[in-house]
């Protein structure tokens, strides 16, 4: 009877034998949770693990946000810069083209003998202008003839045929004012190409011309202005006359 109750104890025994380190381990998680419990009751609030990563999102999200709000404009910034850049160089080109094109001398000359015949047909029309209105003046007013009697004390044909004249004078004169306006109003577009060319071809005409103070009546000064020049090849022959001016007097050549 013994044997059975010991094989009995056995079995009665190992049960608590097998079980006993899994009530412990129990235990001991029963415990660390108590203990774990009142650590979480006596310490303060701290942040959780998704709090304390949440304003590194909020960063990541914010420069996130500042790299693709400024990339646009730090990428294009230079393609529109080399537009524009481009866009303006192309504008001066187009801009520069006429000036490029430069006014050559023949052209400048013709310019410069139409500016002249503009001058000389206004200083004739001028003229006839101012003495047709001096002899109306004249024939019309009668107190006129004698006021200018009164300071001209001569034949009264004289007097009146001098402020004749002097009328005519002064048409002739103020002519050229009236047909360089015209001529300027006309020629607009080449003006200050024509003007800068005239500047370039008095300051040649000035360094190459000669001394007057050589002349003679059987050696004039050979247009010392150059005023009959009107061609390149006249400005040409101009130098030559230059240069034989010289030889003549006995002086050194241009």
């Amino acid at each position: 009877m013994r044997a059975p109750l010991q094989i009995f104890g056995c079995c009665s025994r190992a049960p608590s034998s097998t079980f006993a380190p899994g009530l412990r381990t129990s235990q001991a998680f029963a415990s660390k949770r108590h203990v774990s419990g009142r650590a979480l009751q006596s310490s303060p609030s701290r942040p959780s693990l998704s709090d304390s990563h949440a304003p590194s999102t909020t960063t990541t999200t914010t420069t996130t946000t500042t790299t693709t709000t400024t990339t646009p404009s730090s990428f294009f910034t230079p393609s529109l810069c080399r537009h524009v850049s481009t866009s303006v160089s192309a504008a001066d080109i187009s801009s520069s083209s006429p000036a490029a094109k430069s006014l050559d001398w023949n052209t400048f000359f013709q310019l410069r003998t139409s500016r002249r015949r503009y001058s000389l047909v206004s200083s004739i029309l001028g003229s006839i202008a101012t003495t047709g209105s001096t002899i109306t003046t004249l024939t019309a007013y009668p107190s006129f003839q004698d006021a200018i009697m009164k300071v001209i004390t001569l034949d009264p044909m004289l007097s009146l045929g001098l402020t004749t004249f002097a009328g005519m004078g002064a048409g002739w004169l103020i002519g050229p004012f009236f047909g360089n306006f015209v001529w300027r109003a006309l020629h607009r577009s080449s003006l200050n190409e024509f003007v800068a060319k005239e500047k370039g071809f008095y300051e040649r005409i000035k360094k190459h011309r000669v001394d007057p103070r050589g002349a003679s009546a059987n050696n004039p000064v050979p247009d010392y202005y150059g005023e009959k020049v009107g061609s390149v090849q006249g400005y040409r022959r101009w130098l030559k006359d230059q240069r034989a001016f010289n030889r003549k007097r006995g002086g050194l050549t241009t």
